[in-house]
């Protein structure tokens, strides 16, 4: 869950928003090999509106700040970890 200012006593200089279509995440979810207990498509899908709550209000705060970057997470690992790393290197002063 991202923190914001008022449970730290700071604001972030930058936030990372992983988007991922839900679908994606469900069936990421169900096929890990050491899930939770509890992973079925019902308990995941009430888990990422919890989830959603609770962290999209704080994604538009920062976003409205010009803080948040979105980062395209449907791709594969490497496609990922390339998509923060160009972001990274374009910020760099």
């Amino acid at each position: 869950m991202l923190m914001n200012k008022f449970q730290t006593g700071t604001e972030p200089d930058l936030v990372l928003f992983f988007d991922c279509p839900e679908d994606e995440m469900v069936k990421r979810l169900l096929s890990r090999n050491q899930g939770r207990v509890d992973d079925n498509i019902e308990t995941i899908k009430k888990r990422l509106k919890v989830f959603e709550s609770l962290n999209l209000p704080v994604v538009e705060y920062y976003s409205s700040r010009g803080k948040a970057h979105k980062i395209n997470a449907t791709g594969t690992e490497d496609e990922i970890f390339e998509a923060v790393r160009k972001l990274f290197s374009s910020l760099r002063l």
